[in-house]
């Protein structure tokens, strides 16, 4: 069993291999399919896959508490998903090994929550370059957690940091970003102010180098690791007016700031 920080960085470093849907593939050679992306993620990590390489085989075996998600409110990070049919809908094509199981869903495809605020969905389809990510719900209707991966309790809380880092970008006083994805080409999905603390679930490889998989006020994304300092650490030699403190210290000090400021503002 993975940890969900191991999880998620491997999810995204097999779809980063993928270049094309196959059905079968696991990402390993480039070509994969929607359960492919799970089962390539797990191998990544030295865990094994024990069965069918399916989703309908997924959903009945290798995950735990599979219900009706019922909103994107609901969902929590690294939830498997699945998009089904009902007996009689159109489309449905439930395998033949399934026709004696007490669940008739046909669990056609199969995905990951791999950001819960804002919602990202990541899977393997037949799109161009293989890896599609969903921004709602959508046909994303039944989810559960994989038998494979350790999870914690709680929300976003179920994973635990590596650490704490500051926000921080050498030679300039602008905004950092977080994307979508670890790349530079990838969605911006918030800008944060340098100084702001985050936490840091995972590292991954990427565009630039490494990229952190950060925690932000529930939101979720990726940032360059240079621009994440540990909060622990004191100034580097180029930060002559940079010292990090613990959070209580900076509010003690912030609220003495301020107190001056407004004196100094009283009396201009």
């Amino acid at each position: 069993m993975i940890s969900l920080n191991e999880f998620l960085s491997a999810i995204q470093e097999n779809a980063r291999r993928i270049t094309h849907y196959e059905t079968g593939g696991d990402g390993s050679g480039g070509g994969c399919d929607c359960i492919g992306l799970i089962i390539g993620a797990l191998r990544l990590e030295g865990e094994a896959w024990r069965g069918a390489h399916g989703s309908n085989w997924a959903a009945r075996n290798a995950v735990s508490g599979l219900n009706a998600i019922g909103g994107a409110e609901n969902v929590f990070l690294g939830e498997i998903v699945f998009k089904a049919k009902e007996p009689g809908e159109s489309g449905y094509d439930l395998p033949e090994a399934y026709e004696d199981s007490p669940d008739q869903r046909d669990y056609y495809h199969v995905g990951v929550i791999t950001s819960v605020s804002p919602m990202r969905i990541t899977h393997c389809t037949g799109v161009e370059g293989g890896i599609k990510t969903d921004t709602t719900l959508g046909k994303w209707r039944w989810g559960g957690r994989l038998k494979y991966v350790n999870y914690e309790e709680g929300g976003n809380d179920m994973v635990e940091p590596i650490y704490q880092a500051i926000v921080r970008a050498e030679g300039n006083k602008y905004p950092v970003r977080m994307r979508a994805e670890a790349s530079k080409d990838s969605e911006i999905v918030a800008k944060i102010e340098q100084g702001e603390t985050v936490d840091v679930l995972g590292i991954v490889g990427g565009d630039e180098g490494e990229w952190g998989f950060i925690l932000w006020h529930s939101m979720n994304g990726y940032m360059q690791k240079k621009f994440l300092i540990p909060a622990n650490s004191g100034p580097s030699e180029n930060d002559h007016d940079i010292l990090t403190v613990s959070r209580t210290d900076w509010e003690t000090v912030k609220t003495a700031l301020e107190t001056a400021l407004n004196i100094t503002n009283k009396y201009q």
